[in-house]
């Protein structure tokens, strides 16, 4: 397995998190806490997809913030994608990594202690964020995002 294969994986998921982060306000709409909140996380979302790997950290804690808080409408959907990346994080975690060297790994190099064959085991997870139930949940929540909370999170 090359490197540059969990790199892409991490920008995939980025890039993904900017596709999915536009949630919504559900019945309380624009000026929902659930709102607000994705508003918020659209910056950060926006940064780990231009390539910001170092926001990675900040944007799973968010992404499990607005997990916790969805209308019930698109619940399912954020427990299909907040379940995606809690195994992520637990397979960086596992393979030795922690978010802050995934920049350094972009550059090749390859941090002290990281289990490379369990790093394999990571692109392995990163490739479930390419799913069709990952894609269309992700979609779901852009759509909420966009229609109740007025967030276009494709614009971030």
């Amino acid at each position: 397995m090359k490197i540059s294969m969990a790199f892409a994986g991490a920008i995939l998921l980025g890039s993904t998190l900017v596709a999915c982060g536009g949630g919504d306000g559900g019945s309380g709409g624009t000026g929902s806490d659930y709102c607000k909140d994705i508003k918020k996380a659209s910056k950060t979302f926006g940064s780990v997809s231009s390539g910001d790997i170092a926001q990675l950290d900040e944007a799973f804690a968010t992404f499990h913030t607005l997990a916790d808080e969805p209308p019930s409408d698109i619940k399912g959907d954020w427990k299909k994608l907040d379940g995606a990346i809690t195994t992520v994080e637990k397979a960086l975690k596992d393979a030795g990594l922690k978010f802050s060297d995934l920049s350094e790994m972009q550059s090749g190099k390859v941090p002290e202690g990281v289990d490379l064959a369990k790093l394999q085991g990571l692109a392995g997870e990163m490739t479930k964020l390419g799913g069709a139930d990952f894609t269309k949940a992700s979609d779901a929540i852009e759509t909420h995002a966009k229609d109740v909370c007025k967030v276009d999170l494709n614009a971030s």
